[in-house]
């Protein structure tokens, strides 16, 4: 532990409530591709790995997962007339004007581990723009020393590139390095990259079953993280 001396924090189910964050979103956003066409939406849902009925995604699923491109794809194959612009701008507007909603207090939590002397990143599938703004929001963004997005010039996760980008960026070694995440490709991608302590959380769809093969160490959430470093 003592080597360690940066954290990487995957974003969606790590730092921000999954499911009160973007659950809305998604269903604004399947019911503005095809408006009143129950049916149709219900593949969408279901091919994003979200149960519209219970309103929460599913562990491993490709939205949870996956970038937005990656979740254009796997509709674009149950509907091939879908325009991926079109399904961008309407992604747009679904999801822009939404709140995140923080698992704990992140300004808080981050300035303890800054004051412990580790440099932060914030690694993610989502887009980096938005990424910015939301931690922003959140009062924290300040206190990351990196926030690398799908978009921000690295392969994403599930590829340990942006892990290494974190590390290029602070001259750090990547088994300096604990990445911190509630996915299989936030822990696939520490893994890929060589990172010195791969921490899964439960604070995201995922459950333990899933992501305990690939953790040296699972938390409830990232509270908890202070304790084991």
């Amino acid at each position: 532990m003592d080597k360690i001396k940066g954290i990487a924090f995957d974003k969606d189910g790590t730092l921000i409530d999954f499911e009160a964050s973007w659950s809305k979103g998604l269903i604004s956003l399947i019911e503005s591709i095809f408006p009143n066409q129950s049916d149709k939406q219900l593949v969408l849902a279901e091919e994003a790995g979200f149960n519209l009925a219970l309103e929460k995604f599913v562990g491993g699923s490709v939205f949870v997962n996956g970038t937005t491109n990656d979740v254009i794809d796997v509709w674009k194959k149950a509907f091939p007339d879908l325009v991926v612009e079109d399904i961008m701008q309407k992604s747009e507007i679904a999801f822009n004007d939404l709140e995140p909603i923080a698992l704990c207090n992140l300004e808080v939590f981050m300035s303890d581990l800054k004051k412990k002397g580790y440099f932060l990143s914030v690694i993610t599938n989502a887009a980096e723009a938005p990424t910015l703004i939301q931690l922003e929001k959140l009062s924290c963004l300040h206190l990351f020393d990196e926030v690398i997005g799908c978009d921000s010039g690295f392969k994403p996760k599930p590829s340990g590139d942006t892990i290494l980008g974190f590390c290029d960026a602070l001259g750090l070694k990547p088994d300096e390095i604990a990445m911190v995440g509630d996915s299989t490709h936030d822990l696939n991608a520490g893994r890929n990259a060589g990172v010195g302590l791969n921490v899964g959380v439960l604070s995201g769809p995922a459950n333990i079953d899933q992501i305990s093969g690939l953790a040296d160490v699972v938390l409830d959430d990232i509270l908890e993280l202070p304790e084991i470093l």
